[in-house]
């Protein structure tokens, strides 16, 4: 009986001598796996954005384009595309790309291109005006306002050419064509169209037209008529304004008169004024009658109101 207790023990000590069997479980029989709640709580994280440089940023460039002296308004084009208008006095300030580009202008069916390359580093200036007065047949043209007191600005195509003033004519070299000169008292002009050539002088005379739409170039007050009435004196005055904004004038008128003094009954001299302040809009004229009373005795007798100063603002 020892012996085989000893037997026993050392079977179940040796590797191998109890085989295991395995044991083949379909899924559908599988116990559901026991999912355990986490103790742990989750917490939000902040996302910083990220800031990225915009490494194919378009450089750009200055471009100045000038006519030179040349008399009216021409359509500047750029990469055969419209970009603006240029004049005498009003060149032509664009914002390019830089790189390479074309700049063209036309004078009827003539055009010049020039190529001009744009840099970040300083302007790129196109100037025009010696083809134009090289290559562009111009006629002489003469603007005069005769014998009226102004000195006025000339208009040619609503581009400012030069004044004309009394006696002083105002002579130039455009383009061959049709052109439209304008004068102006303010804001009341005369326009006329006239025809240009090479070598055949054109003439234009605005004297007379501006002493019908303005008699006077300058804000002015003037006495239209008077009348009295005893004691009372009426002076009409009308306003006068050719200018571009409204004005208000603001008028002193003074009339003299002698009258009877009833205690001594000799005939004494003596003066009256009065203020008058009136509002007109540009460009036009208005009326107002303003009253002055004598004093002093009887039987008066007035002489022609005068206006001592006027002002205008």
């Amino acid at each position: 009986m020892l012996l085989t207790f000893f037997l026993i023990v050392g079977c179940v000590l040796v590797a191998g001598c109890t085989i295991p069997t395995i044991k083949q479980t379909k899924a559908a029989n599988s116990p559901a796996p026991t999912v355990t709640p986490s103790l742990h709580t989750t917490t939000d994280v902040a996302l910083t954005p990220v800031t990225t440089v915009n490494s194919t940023e378009i450089k750009k460039g200055q471009v100045n384009v000038s006519i030179g002296n040349y008399i009216g308004m021409l359509p500047v084009f750029i990469d055969s595309k419209i970009a603006g208008n240029v004049s005498k006095n009003q060149p032509l300030n664009m914002t390019l790309n830089v790189g390479r580009h074309t700049v063209r202008i036309c004078v009827r069916e003539f055009c010049n291109d020039q190529d001009v390359m744009v840099l970040s580093s300083s302007p790129a200036i196109v100037d025009f005006g010696d083809w134009l007065t090289k290559e562009i047949a111009q006629g002489p043209l003469t603007i005069t306002i005769g014998g009226y007191k102004a000195d006025l600005p000339v208009l040619v195509d609503n581009v400012t050419a030069g004044n004309a003033s009394q006696g002083k004519p105002l002579n130039l070299m455009v383009s061959e064509g049709n052109h439209t000169v304008k004068v102006c008292v303010g804001v009341l002009c005369e326009n006329e169209t006239v025809t240009v050539k090479f070598a055949k002088p054109a003439f234009v005379d605005f004297e007379e037209r501006l002493k019908k739409i303005a008699e006077f170039s300058e804000p002015t007050v003037r006495i239209i008529d008077t009348r009295q009435a005893g004691a009372k004196v009426t002076v009409d005055l009308e306003y006068i304004n050719p200018a571009k904004d409204d004005l208000t004038f603001t008028t002193e008128v003074q009339v003299a008169y002698s009258y009877i003094d009833p205690t001594s009954r000799f005939r004494n001299a003596n003066t009256k004024r009065t203020t008058v302040t009136k509002w007109v809009k540009a460009g036009t004229r208005a009326k107002h009658s303003a009253d002055i009373w004598l004093d002093g005795g009887r039987t008066y007798i007035i002489e022609i109101p005068q206006i001592l100063n006027s002002t205008f603002k």
